[in-house]
């Protein structure tokens, strides 16, 4: 009688440590999400030097390639190695929240409201088109965020090609952590910007 109960005891202390065992297991630590931030507008009355009068911009086609598209943020382990971080993840598809931040920076650094996103009516009547192809944009944890894109602004009837050219930007990510990269992408995609906007400028004001 004595052994049959503590053969139950014991087999009972089991089932509650494999119960337990399997809650420790199945419970997963929370995804945090990320969003790139556009660059700061500038306040009423700061100089502006990069402004451009009257001209309407479009923005797009832009494409990313298909390896970052994706919820994970992507980091570089090693040279041919990729991470896909499953529980740090972007907020919101890259090829939404890319031309938006691209958007949002060339209004900042050109103080102007008319910026149109691809594809946009007939009716924005552009002057200026933007087409970007980014071949890269990743990072690696503790390092850099890298971008590369090769774009091209034409005229806004697309019927002339005004320049061709290609960025590299490297930034450091200033940490360790996600934030830091995500912070550090965003910067990049700053940079890019800021090329874009002083072409923009540079033909504007030959006109």
């Amino acid at each position: 009688m004595a052994a049959n109960l503590s053969r139950r005891l014991a087999m009972v202390l089991f089932l509650v440590t494999l119960i337990s065992l399997c809650g420790c297991l199945g419970r997963s630590q929370p995804t945090r999400f990320y969003l790139l931030q556009p660059i700061t507008p500038s306040p009423p009355g700061a100089p502006a030097a990069g402004k451009v009068e009257d001209i309407r911009i479009g923005v797009g086609p832009i494409t990313l390639p298909e390896y970052v598209d994706r919820p994970q943020i992507v980091t570089l382990v090693g040279p041919h190695e990729l991470d896909l971080a499953e529980f740090y993840q972007w907020s919101e598809p890259l090829k939404d929240s890319v031309p938006r931040t691209l958007r949002e920076n060339l209004s900042a650094l050109l103080f102007t409201q008319h910026i149109y996103l691809y594809p946009w009516t007939g009716s924005a009547n552009i002057d200026y088109q933007i087409e970007v192809d980014i071949t890269r944009f990743d990072a690696d944890l503790g390092g850099n965020a890298m971008l590369a894109a090769r774009w091209a602004l034409t005229s806004g009837d697309n019927k002339q090609v005004l320049s061709v050219k290609h960025s590299t930007i490297t930034r450091p990510t200033g940490g360790t952590g996600y934030e830091d990269l995500v912070a550090a992408e965003s910067g990049a995609l700053e940079q890019l910007s800021r090329e874009i906007a002083a072409a923009i400028t540079s033909l504007a004001k030959s006109k």
